[in-house]
Formats: C-alpha cells, sequence, structure tokens
C-alpha cells in the first residue's frame, strides 16, 4: 500500500466518529418511532383497560349462560340453524331489494 492509498481512505479515528454519529442517529430515530407506536396504542390501551375491567363479570354471565347450553345441547343447535337460516333469508332479502 504507498503513501496515497492510506491518505484517501478516512483515519480509524474518523470512521469511528462517523459511525458512532450513525449510531446516534439511530438511537434517536428509534426513540421517535417508539413514542410514535405509543401514542398510536394509547387508544387502544384505553379500550382494553376498560374490557378488561368487565372481565370477571363477563365470565361469570358465560358461565351461567352455559348451564342451559350443557343440560340441553340440543337447544344450541337449533338456535345456530335458526341463526343460519335467518341470515341467509336477510341476505336473500337485501338481494332482491337491490333489484
Amino acid at each position: 500500500m504507498s503513501r496515497d492509498d492510506r491518505r484517501a481512505s478516512p483515519s480509524r479515528a474518523e470512521r469511528k466518529a462517523e459511525l458512532e454519529a450513525t449510531i446516534e442517529q439511530q438511537r434517536l430515530d428509534i426513540l421517535l418511532a417508539s413514542r410514535r407506536f405509543h401514542l398510536a396504542g394509547e387508544r387502544i390501551d384505553a379500550g382494553w383497560q376498560a374490557l378488561s375491567r368487565y372481565r370477571t363479570p363477563a365470565l361469570l354471565a358465560a358461565g351461567t349462560a352455559l348451564i342451559p347450553v350443557l343440560r340441553h345441547p340440543g337447544r344450541l343447535a337449533r338456535w345456530g340453524r335458526k341463526l343460519v337460516v335467518t341470515g341467509l333469508a336477510i341476505q336473500r332479502v337485501r338481494r332482491l331489494v337491490k333489484r
């Protein structure tokens, strides 16, 4: 390696300073992205907290509703069929109204 080649490439200290500046910029970018992420998720987090307050009553209600279904499983199948037929009928009526 000749003397001219060494002068063209940056020194070790210059390269280190350049890399440190790049790392610092990346850290700032990550901090900014993190802040944006937290701001974007605030509404979702607030909604989740509101829902989690009702977790115990919802589990109790679901358990209470499950008792009759377990005692008479045929009722659930009947209601399921009725819901499917009703949904299909509503869909057909909408198609007829659109025409």
